[in-house]
């Protein structure tokens, strides 16, 4: 029997949530193999929070095949996450983010895809248009060791059929050429995304969030992704520099692989 895919959503009742689980109804659609799970978590008991999130439950199951589900949390916030995570074997986790000052994303966001093991889909809040034909994959220097880390953007471009643009991040400028590793990233990744793999480039200089995010609007990219230090093996794990820059202040949404 095939498993269930599994989505976790966050949910706090705020536009900013509302915005993110209609993504998450469009980017599901009819898929019967799929579950939403809805988590609302708060310091304190709220008997009230669990009825309003039980009739989101409903009104989501009503005009949706899939099974949804409704868990309400006491506890701190990201800890519980983790938790129903964890407990739940999440797959892909959605999560509504909104600017703070015109200026930076909400900090419950851009902390959280630093910390939880799953891979994270961060929507902003105003991003309406749901649409992804077009992914923009953003990868280190360091060489990829586990091609599996990429099996949920492979199931992304197989599902809307979206092509993946590779952009390498280099930290000085980039020289011509491919270097050694960056040519076996690119045979592990056309390998592996199959046709939906369209092309790789690099992206330096002294601020590389907004080179990515020019690319992203030349380009018509409708997701970005990002593989933090390419999970390099005996290497100490950063601090998730870019991964954070890019939660704080994209408009376009962002999956975070992990």
């Amino acid at each position: 029997m095939k498993k269930l895919f599994k989505i976790l959503v966050p949910f706090d009742f705020s536009d900013t949530a509302n915005n993110a689980l209609n993504y998450v109804k469009n980017f599901v659609a009819d898929d019967l193999n799929t579950e939403i799970i809805l988590v609302y978590v708060n310091e304190i008991d709220d008997e009230q929070a669990e009825k309003k999130l039980e009739a989101i439950r409903e009104e989501f199951q009503a005009h949706s095949r899939n099974i949804v589900r409704a868990i309400v949390k006491k506890g701190l916030l990201q800890a519980s996450l983790i938790e129903v995570t964890k407990a739940e074997k999440i797959d892909l986790i959605f999560m509504g983010t909104s600017l703070v000052n015109n200026k930076k994303l909400n900090t419950n966001t851009s902390s959280f895809v630093l910390v939880v093991d799953c891979p994270i889909i961060v929507i902003p809040k105003d991003y309406e248009n749901f649409k992804i034909k077009k992914i923009a994959l953003v990868i280190g220097e360091d060489l990829i060791h586990d091609s599996k880390l990429l099996g949920v953007l492979l199931q992304v471009a197989r599902r809307f059929k979206a092509k993946v643009h590779v952009l390498t991040v280099k930290q000085e400028e980039a020289d011509y050429g491919y270097t050694i590793v960056d040519e076996k990233n690119e045979n592990t990744i056309m390998y592996y995304l199959e046709d939906f793999y369209s092309h790789h480039l690099f992206v330096d200089g002294p601020d590389i969030p907004t080179s990515i995010f020019k690319y992203a609007e030349e380009k018509d990219i409708d997701l970005i992704s990002i593989l933090p230090r390419n999970h390099a093996k005996g290497k100490v794990s950063s601090e998730g520099a870019l991964t954070k820059a890019l939660s704080e202040v994209s408009k376009t949404p962002l999956l975070v692989i992990d």
